[in-house]
């Protein structure tokens, strides 16, 4: 008797085991996979970033907050990939996740720049899935999650290409990421200008149709075909450029894959309203609400899908011979001579070359790498910080600061 029952209940785990690879359930378990080997990949191809040795200074969040460097932040780094193992194989992984969320938090408190964009998507990515009871039996709780899932990444299209209505993108940003199709056939750059006025309008329709029933499998079809054509500009046979991006582009095509290639039903009033759940209201402020400032300058832009929209703000610092003369060989040997007495150190260009990532591309950023450097220089006038605030409204035209002003 004792065995038959232990042989029933042995059935009813196996079936259950079942049950939790099919469906929802399955799409959960393959997502989760999905976000840690992503967000894994993209640690990896930028430890310079977390754990050094870098010339580019750390940025913390608060002035005076002590860095993570040196042994401690090797071992907090060497802890991530751990605990990523952890949650790939755990049935329960809510701890682990949280632990991994902890070490990334704290590494992005010291320094800014760490707060890159695929960096903050797969924060709250993992932290959905971690406020999920991973019991097989909870259905409503796996709809809930993947709808929660589904507003990160549609609000996400959405706000990219709402970014991108400026002509800064269509006439610049856009022929560039183009230039390896129009370098090799020149006369597609007239109709790729037209594309280009278009692609704004195209990424948020298709960002909303993936929150509807009736247009989602269109939407889906665009949005992956989007992600391979960006490989394709930004790949080694492309652009060969910003190769951070590259496993984040084919992340996002996957993640579309696993929350709208589904017939699940859901609506726009299921991925919108919280019903009570006060996770699905911090996603609606983070991932709608606040974006939506950004457009008036009241919010990043890297919070707010803003990256290769042309709505991104461009610091340089200049300095005179004698300025150069005073850096440090690690920043010196980025710094490039424009003029007679006039040399040009690119933030961009700095962070891209030092760290494998852009800078946070914010004017109190900037300002506090600029105070950075003027501490190596033996006079404030050897230095003057460049910032070019582009936004949709509100953009402020070029602003100067001297050592003195920062």
């Amino acid at each position: 008797m004792s065995r038959a029952a232990d042989r029933i209940r042995g059935h009813r785990v196996k079936a259950g085991d079942r049950r939790f690879l099919v469906g929802s359930a399955r799409r959960l378990l393959w997502l989760k996979v999905a976000v840690v080997a992503a967000f894994c990949i993209g640690l990896a191809m930028s430890p310079r970033l977390w754990i050094g040795p870098r010339s580019f200074p750390a940025v913390p969040i608060i002035e005076g907050l002590p860095p993570i460097e040196g042994g401690t932040a090797y071992g907090l780094f060497a802890t991530l990939f751990v605990l990523a193992a952890a949650i790939v194989v755990s049935p329960k992984p809510q701890w682990p996740i949280a632990a991994f969320l902890a070490i990334v938090g704290g590494f992005c408190l010291a320094d800014q720049t760490r707060w890159q964009p695929w960096v903050f998507l797969y924060v709250f990515l993992l932290a959905t899935l971690g406020l999920f009871s991973w019991d097989r039996a909870d259905t409503a709780g796996q709809r809930s999650t993947l709808n929660i899932a589904r507003l990160v990444i549609a609000c996400t299209y959405i706000f990219s290409g709402l970014q991108k209505t400026n002509l800064n993108f269509i006439d610049v940003d856009f022929p560039w990421i183009v230039s390896p199709i129009t370098g090799l056939v020149p006369a597609s750059a007239k109709p790729l200008h037209a594309v280009a006025m278009l692609v704004p309008f195209v990424q948020v329709a298709f960002g909303i149709g993936l929150l509807t029933n009736r247009f989602r499998r269109v939407s889906l079809v665009v949005a992956v075909s989007m992600h391979v054509f960006i490989l394709a500009m930004f790949g080694p046979f492309g652009l060969d450029w910003n190769d951070i991006v590259w496993p984040w582009t084919a992340a996002m095509a996957v993640f579309d894959v696993l929350l709208f290639a589904d017939d699940e039903p859901y609506s726009a009033g299921d991925l919108l309203s919280p019903r009570k759940r006060p996770y699905h209201a911090v996603v609606l402020i983070v991932f709608v609400a606040l974006p939506a400032l950004s457009f008036v300058n009241l919010w990043d832009s890297y919070l707010s899908a803003a990256l290769y929209s042309g709505n991104l703000t461009d610091g340089m610092i200049y300095l005179s011979d004698a300025g150069r003369a005073a850096l440090t060989a690690p920043i010196a040997e980025h710094v490039v001579r424009s003029a007679e007495d006039t040399h040009v150190l690119n933030l961009q260009r700095w962070a891209a070359e030092d760290l494998d990532v852009f800078p946070y591309p914010e004017t109190r950023v900037y300002r506090a790498i600029a105070k950075r450097v003027c501490g190596q220089m033996s006079d404030s006038r050897q230095l003057v910080l460049v910032v070019r605030e582009q936004r949709m409204f509100r953009s402020r035209p070029e602003t100067g600061y001297r050592c003195r002003d920062l």
